[in-house]
Order: structure tokens, then sequence, then C-alpha cells
């Protein structure tokens, strides 16, 4: 039998260094599942197999057969949170190292997260559940405003608002069901349930990617993480390392969720804001950060975390000998400009900036350029490197793109939204 790593979600934009990180891990082909793969192929991978990544039977259909043409998984690999639970379980069936169940569940539902972090007590903000919208207002008298209206197991920021009283909850909340209803389906997720949640006043928020093995945790970096104006949540940008990178404090706060949860394989990502020099964990997820801040650590400390993942998956016992110590910093900022309609778009010589390593555009002429939502309403991204590590909070990168954005999209307020 030839032995080949399938990555869930491999496909999925900005997570493309995963290949790289599949092929440094043994003599194994590297396969991703693509629905429509015939028409869809990547050929960056060894193979693609014809299977929507978050279906099971799918996948599990396509594994049996090619199984019969002599080829066996060596592991099953997420690398998002829609893949997590698929993987879990194909894994489980052919016997390969895999999480617990009850992990997955709490890494993927946030109000089975915030209990895991409430009896550990990991200080996180107040939240509950609700379904409808008699729970809600039976809920708003139980929090104090400004609160925060989101979904119980999405993300990009998706479905998440703002509310200062009760008229803006419920606005809020009709807002996120409309925003369920578009995707929910489509992620397999639940489109009924939300939470109601504190609201932490602070812009200062870092993530932290911790490597998770049988019996160690090492936190690899800590990134800053700038987020879009309220009353969005929108990441508008990341970089890596944060000046935050030596807080023993953060780094102590990320293992401690990752042992709370039994997360014990893999790299996780977890989410934490900073108010007044308190620490709050916001989220965790059992797979590693997206938006390329993967991209960011390979290039700032030379080392391919996707590696690290995949290997934990094969071996959570064996502590794989890196040292996590940056040489560099590298940033991402997603571009956003003014709004309207796109009339034209424009390629300034950017030859002599150093700094930039590459532009992507995610919007064409005719799109329309609307606030910064959610994931959805980017514009585009610009990838930053440069040699200095940081000492303090700095803005070089989003002010950058932001300037860049503005002269690359002409657009016209002449429009419907």
């Amino acid at each position: 039998m030839e032995e080949y790593l399938l990555l869930l979600g491999a496909d999925q934009f900005l997570r493309e260094r995963s290949y790289a990180g599949g092929k440094s891990i043994g003599d194994f082909q590297i396969w991703t599942a693509i629905k429509g793969s015939k028409y869809k192929y990547n050929a960056y991978f060894d193979f693609c197999i014809d299977a929507d990544p978050l279906s099971y039977e799918d996948i599990k259909n396509e594994i049996d057969y090619y199984k019969a043409q002599g080829y066996e998984p060596k592991s099953i690999v997420p690398l998002n949170d829609w893949t997590l639970k698929v993987a879990n379980k194909l894994n489980k069936d052919y016997g390969l190292p895999y999480l617990d169940d009850e992990v997955v569940e709490a890494c993927r539902n946030k109000h089975l997260m915030k209990d895991v972090f409430e009896k550990a007590d990991i200080p996180t903000p107040k939240s509950k559940l609700f379904e409808t919208i008699e729970q809600l207002k039976e809920l708003i008298q139980t929090f104090e405003f400004p609160v925060i209206i989101k979904p119980v197991d999405f993300g990009g920021s998706g479905g998440v608002y703002l509310a200062h009283n009760e008229a803006e909850c419920k606005e809020a909340y009709m807002k996120s069901q409309k925003v369920m209803a578009a995707y929910a389906d489509f992620f397999k997720v639940s489109k009924n349930t939300f939470l109601i949640e504190a609201f932490i006043d602070s812009h200062e928020e870092v993530s932290v990617e911790v490597l998770c093995g049988e019996n160690f945790y090492e936190v690899i970096t800590v990134t800053e993480k700038y987020l879009s104006p309220r009353p969005w949540f929108t990441e508008m940008g990341h970089l890596v390392p944060s000046h935050r990178y030596k807080d023993e404090n953060i780094k102590k706060l990320a293992i401690q969720s990752c042992k709370s949860l039994g997360i014990n394989r893999g790299v996780a990502h977890i989410e934490i804001k900073i108010k007044d020099n308190n620490l709050y964990v916001i989220e965790a997820a059992a797979r590693p950060g997206g938006d390329a801040i993967m991209d960011l650590v390979e290039s700032s400390y030379s080392i391919n975390p996707y590696q690290l993942h995949i290997a934990m998956y094969i071996n959570n016992k064996l502590k794989p000998p890196f040292t996590f110590r940056p040489n560099s910093t590298s940033a991402i900022a997603f571009m956003k400009a003014q709004k309207g309609k796109i009339t034209n778009i424009n390629f300034p010589d950017i030859s002599k900036d150093t700094e930039i390593k590459r532009i992507s555009l995610l919007k064409n002429i005719g799109d329309i350029i609307s606030d910064p939502e959610n994931w959805s309403s980017r514009d585009g991204l610009v990838q930053f490197s440069w040699p200095e590590l940081p000492t303090t909070k700095i803005y070089k990168h989003i002010n950058k793109a932001n300037d860049l954005a503005n002269k690359i999209f002409d657009s016209s307020d002449d429009y419907n939204e």
C-alpha cells in the first residue's frame, strides 16, 4: 500500500503552504478533497479526491475506493474548523490517531467551550445560549450593555454584532440569523443557536499559536491582531511576532486554555483580549490560525507550522526539536477602500517597496465595496516583511494597505447597497 496524507481544507485560500508542510513530514503523497475536483483541480497537490471536504460520507467513499487501488491514508488532518469533526471521525474509523470526541465538540461549540473555561477558572467573557427572541429578551436582563450577539459555531467574524441596548440586541439577532441562513448549510453548522456575550471594551487583542502534544505544550508565537472599526469585528490585519511575544502571562493562559479543552495534538489557535492589563480568552480552536498567520510564522521563524500540526497527527508523543525564535517581522493587512461600486482597478508601481511581499486583489470591476462587516467584505490583502522586531504596537502595514486600496480601487457612490 502507498500511504498519503489527506489534508482537509488545504485548498482553502491562504492555506497553500500546508502542502509544503506535509511534504516535509516524510515520503508521503499529499492529497486534498475538493468537490467537483475535475473542474477545480489543484495541481499543487499530488492528488485531489472528488469529495466535499465537509462531508464524511463523500470522503469515506473516496478513501475506500482508492484503498482498493493500493492507497491508504497515513493521517487525515483538519486545517480549519469546518473539517475538524469530519477528520476526527475518519481517523477514528481507520484506526489512525485522533482527538477525543468531547475535545472536538468543545472546540466547535462556543457555549461548551465557555463552560470548560469557567470550570477551569480561565478568565473569559460571560455568555449565555439562546435560540429564540423570547429567550434573548430574558437574558438581556442579566447582562450589562454593550453586549455581543454571535452564532454558537461560526467563524470569520460572521454574524458577530455589537449591541448597546435591547433594540440593538434584537436587530443584531436578526442580522446574525440572516448571515447563518446564508452560510449554515454550506458549512454544516447550526443556523438557530446563538450566544449573548459580555463585551470586553478594548482594541487590544492577540492570538497565540500553541503546539500541543501528548505531554507537552509550547507556544510557537503570539500574533498581534488588528480589528475593523466598531460596530464590526472583522480582523483587518495580523503581525508576527507581536511585541508581546515574550509575555509569560499570555503564553501561560494560552497553554492553560489548551489543557482545559484537552487539545493534545496539532497546532491550536487561542484568541485573547487585553484590557487594563487583564487577559480574557475569547475563543480557542484545535487547528492552525487562518488569514495566512501560518505564512507569517514561517516567514518570521523559518519554520513551517503546518509541518508541526501534521506531524502531531501522526505521532503526538514526539516533541519536534525546534526553538521558536523570530528573526524578522511579518504582517498581513486586508485592504478596505472607499465604499461604492468599483469602476476601475489600477496597479501602482510597488517594485521598489522592499517590505511588500505580495498583493492579492479580492474584488473586481463591478463589485461593491461595503462596510468591513466580516471576512467576505475584504477587498484585497497585502503581505509584508521587514527585519526589525517590534517593541510596541505598530500600524504601518495597516496604513500602507489602506493607502494602496485607495490607489488601486476607483469607485463610484452611485450604486444601491
